[in-house]
Formats: structure tokens, C-alpha cells, sequence
């Protein structure tokens, strides 16, 4: 679906309140100087990812000490609804704990009514965060523009695997695993 609503747009709609989750490529990137009308949002683990005593964690805390950023832990049962579609876009090996909080975080807050935009350069939380009916706003990137179902096969015996392997290693040759897509969708 892309960004279901005007990305662009800064303000309420209704009882509706835009909000921006970020990642840590949006800190990276500079992003985090919220506008008139913007609540920004981020995660513990994206704060524990960004080094201490650069530029970015300056921004970062000096935006949370003045409130104009929230630092907020999502709820557990946001958690579980991001790993079954995780699942569902064979994505469950590619994100770290900072993707799965920021796009818990997310659905937590589009789920009390806000208009939610995940605001990341990384195409797996995209790609996710579109399937989940999120808006997306990249940074220094142009953004997906097609969503992807992801399959995990053995390159070696041709086997594929809806959960693959911890180790990501073909249980039944030994060699190790790939993906490819499976299925795509143009993003509107």
C-alpha cells in the first residue's frame, strides 16, 4: 500500500495525529529535528545502537531531554504481531532487535488512533512496514517502490523452508541457505 495517507503532510487530520517512529538510519542521516506539528518517537534499542558520544546520540538525547522526542518501549503483543508478519514475508532472519521495536512501536501507535510513519532508510522495514499498513518516509534513500515475499531455499538440493534453520544452513545437504523473492507488489 506505500504510505496510505500524505507522508508529506504535517498536521492532525480529524482525531487522527501524525507521529514518526525513527530507526537508526534516520539519526545517521540527520533526521530528527521534528517541524512544527511533528511528535517523533524512537526505541530503547535504537538509542543503544547509536555510538555514545557522537553527534547523532548528541541529537538524540538533547531532542529527548527537550521532549521533543519520546523514547518508548512498544508493548509485547505488538512484538508478536510484527514476527507473524515477519513470518508471513519470510523476512524472520533479517531484522535486529531495533527494527522489531521500531516497527512494534509503530503499530502500538497506530493502533491508539495516530497516523503512523516509519521513518527508515532499510528496505526489510519498509518492505514490512508496508505490508503492515504503515506510512514510510526514507531519508537519504528513494524507497521501495515494489514489496517483496521472501522464500529461503538451499541453492545445493533446491529444499525450501518456511522457518529456516538458526544457522541458516540446509539440514538436508549441508550448504548454506539463500533467498530470492517469491512474490512482489508495485508500491502505490
Amino acid at each position: 500500500m506505500g504510505a496510505p495517507y500524505g507522508i508529506d503532510k504535517m498536521s492532525s487530520v480529524g482525531d487522527e495525529t501524525e507521529v514518526f517512529v525513527l530507526d537508526t538510519s534516520a539519526f545517521i542521516a540527520g533526521y530528527g529535528s521534528p517541524r512544527s506539528g511533528e511528535s517523533l518517537y524512537t526505541v530503547p534499542a535504537v538509542k543503544g545502537e547509536i555510538r555514545a558520544g557522537g553527534l547523532q546520540r548528541f541529537r538524540l538525547e538533547n531532542a529527548e531531554r527537550t521532549g521533543l522526542l519520546i523514547v518508548l518501549k512498544p508493548e509485547e503483543k505488538y512484538r508478536k504481531e510484527v514476527q507473524r508478519v515477519l513470518s508471513e514475508l519470510g523476512e524472520t532472519r533479517v531484522l535486529s532487535e531495533a527494527d522489531l521495536q521500531v516497527l512494534s512501536l509503530g503499530i502500538q501507535l497506530q493502533g491508539e488512533g495516530n497516523r503512523t510513519i516509519i521513518v527508515s532508510d532499510d528496505y526489510a522495514v519498509q518492505n514490512i512496514a508496508d505490508r503492515m499498513m504503515l506510512g514510510i518516509k526514507s531519508v537519504r534513500t528513494r524507497g521501495i517502490k515494489r514489496r517483496y515475499k521472501w522464500i529461503t531455499y538451499c541453492p545445493g538440493c533446491r529444499r525450501t523452508f518456511e522457518d529456516p534453520p538458526i544457522d541458516n544452513v540446509c539440514s538436508v545437504c549441508g550448504t548454506f541457505l539463500k533467498r530470492r523473492p517469491s512474490t512482489e507488489r508495485k508500491i502505490d
